[in-house]
C-alpha cells in the first residue's frame, strides 16, 4: 500500500507542534509542510483563536499574547486531547484584519494536525506533540517579517508596531523562548553571510534580500536512507555559479546532542535532486508545488536556503511518518 493510502488510514492524528513569536516565520514552515505532504491530509490550528482578549480589549488592559495568562491554554489542552483521540472539536477562530473574534469552526482531525503559535510546545502539550518545531529568527530578521507582514495584510500602523515590539522583547524572553530547548528542530534565520566569503566583492549582488538558515536537528529516531548529495565540481570552480554554503556540525544545543545544519545562499536543484525525488516518491507530489504559494527570488531551477530548509525539515517528518506507518501496518 502506498505511503498517502496508509497515511490515509491512520485512525488517530500525527500532530506537528511549531511555536515562535510572532512574526517569526512559523506559517512560512507549516505551509510548507502541509503542501509537501498534500493540503487535504495536514490542516492546521493557529493558537490565535485562543486568545482571552480581541485587539480593542488588549489596548485597554494591555496585555500581550505572550502571557500565557492571556491564553485559554486549558481550552486548547482539552482540544488536542480530543484530537488526538482522533474526535471533532469547535476551534475558535480570530481575524487579524478585524482584530475581533468570530464563531467557532467544527474541526475534525485530518491525519495529520499542525498545532502553530506562541505557546504550541508548552509542557502540557508535549505528551500530545509526535514532532516538534521551533522558528527563531534573529532580532533584525524578526522585525522585518513582522513589519512586513503587521503593516501590509493587518492594516497596523508603523508608530504603533514598534511601541508594541519594544514591549514584547521581556516578554517573549520570559515566555516564549525557552520553548526552543524541547524542538526537534530550531530554525534560526538570518541575513544572509554569503558576501562575508567573498574577495573583496560578491560577483552575484541578487542575495541583498535572502536568508541564512540554521537547523538545530535532534538525531532521528530512526534510520534514514542514505541519499547521495550531488555536487558537480566543475560547477564549483566556475564563477558563473551562485553562491552557496551547506554545513553539517555535530553540536551540543542546552546540553542536548544535535546536528547544526548551516544553509544559505542559492542551492542548485540538481544539487538537492536526490533528496526531491525520494519525497516525491513518499508523497507523490511534485517538490515545486511546496513553493507555490512562497515569493521566490532564485529562478525556478534554483533553490533559496529558507526553501532547502523545509525539504529537509519535510523529508525528517516524512521518515518519522513513514516508519509509524510500517509499525501500524
Amino acid at each position: 500500500m502506498k505511503f498517502r493510502q496508509r497515511l490515509e488510514k491512520l485512525q488517530k492524528p500525527l500532530i506537528i507542534g511549531i511555536a515562535g513569536d510572532s512574526g517569526s516565520g512559523k506559517t512560512t514552515y507549516s505551509n510548507g509542510i502541509r503542501r509537501l505532504i498534500g493540503i487535504d491530509l495536514v490542516q492546521t490550528i493557529t493558537m490565535d483563536g485562543y486568545h482571552k482578549e480581541n485587539r480593542s480589549q488588549r489596548k485597554v488592559s494591555h496585555k500581550l499574547p505572550l502571557d500565557p495568562s492571556a491564553n485559554k491554554l486549558d481550552l486548547l489542552l482539552q482540544h488536542l486531547k480530543l484530537i488526538k483521540e482522533g474526535k471533532s472539536v469547535d476551534i475558535p477562530i480570530y481575524n487579524h484584519q478585524t482584530g475581533d473574534f468570530e464563531a467557532p469552526l467544527k474541526f475534525s482531525p485530518s491525519p495529520i494536525v499542525i498545532i502553530e503559535g506562541l505557546h504550541a510546545l508548552y509542557p502540557e502539550f508535549l505528551p500530545f506533540l509526535d514532532f516538534t518545531i521551533y522558528v527563531d529568527p534573529s532580532r533584525q530578521t524578526k522585525w522585518e517579517f513582522k513589519f512586513k507582514r503587521d503593516t501590509g495584510s493587518r492594516g497596523h500602523q508603523d508608530s504603533e508596531l514598534t511601541q508594541e515590539m519594544l514591549k514584547r522583547e521581556e516578554a517573549y524572553k520570559r515566555w516564549i523562548d525557552f520553548q526552543k530547548t524541547s524542538a526537534d528542530i530550531v530554525i534560526k534565520i538570518d541575513q544572509s553571510k554569503m558576501a562575508d566569503f567573498a574577495r573583496y566583492e560578491l560577483i552575484d549582488h541578487n542575495l541583498q534580500n535572502d536568508y541564512k538558515v540554521e537547523l538545530m536537528i535532534k538525531p532521528s529516531p530512526v534510520r534514514l536512507p542514505d541519499l547521495s548529495f550531488n555536487l558537480d565540481l566543475s560547477d564549483l570552480l566556475s564563477v558563473n555559479l551562485s553562491p552557496f554554503l551547506i554545513a553539517g556540525v555535530p553540536s551540543l544545543y542546552w546540553g542536548k546532542k544535535v546536528v547544526t545544519v548551516v544553509l544559505d545562499g542559492i542551492i542548485s536543484e540538481k544539487t538537492c535532486a536526490f533528496l526531491e525525488n525520494h519525497i516525491i516518491s513518499l508523497t507523490g507530489i511534485p517538490v515545486t508545488d511546496m513553493f507555490k504559494l512562497m515569493p521566490v527570488k532564485a529562478a525556478h531551477e534554483k533553490l533559496t536556503a529558507v526553501q532547502f530548509a523545509q525539504l529537509l525539515i519535510g523529508w525528517r517528518f516524512l521518515e518519522l511518518v513513514n516508519h509509524r506507518l510500517s509499525d501500524n501496518a
